[in-house]
């Protein structure tokens, strides 16, 4: 399955990273996103990859179910959560699993060197081809010293 590119602000960021929050929310989201690699953007003012996660299970529902699903695990405020959803009717809840992290995150103005057409996504993009193999090699070198610091 192709990977994806996520962009999470700072301070959720920080909570992956920090393994406190435990699902993340979003209002748009494909289908079939079950085990599937995404990649962590930090958006403004950080602009910097910085890890990612594996997607458990995807929870898809009316807000205020997904809500009870996922309160304890996403690290928001109910009224936070509220304002995110709007007046949306479906929302969707990505469970977070085998967190991993970059010893040296790749900034924005790298990643613009390595690949001239890399945009940040405004919510989420698969991985482009070209970056694939870049990216992978950037979760095998995290996971690894991960392993050997154990």
């Amino acid at each position: 399955m192709d990977p994806i590119l996520l962009s999470v602000k700072p301070r959720f960021a920080d909570l992956i990273f920090s393994f406190l929050k435990e699902a993340e929310l979003r209002r748009r989201f494909l289908r079939n996103a079950e085990d599937r690699d995404v990649f962590i953007y930090v958006t403004s003012p950080v602009r910097e990859l910085r890890g990612g996660f594996r997607v458990g299970q995807v929870w898809r529902g009316r807000p205020d179910d997904i809500w009870d699903k996922v309160n304890q695990l996403a690290q928001v405020e109910k009224k936070d959560f509220d304002a995110y959803y709007g007046d949306r009717t479906i929302a969707y809840a990505l469970r977070i699993e085998d967190v991993w992290e970059c010893r040296d995150p790749i900034n924005f103005q790298e990643l613009k060197r390595r690949f001239p057409d890399f945009v940040a996504p405004q919510s989420w993009r698969y991985v482009r081809s070209s970056e694939r193999a870049f990216f992978e090699r950037i979760k095998r070198e995290a996971r690894s010293r991960s392993k050997n610091a154990a």
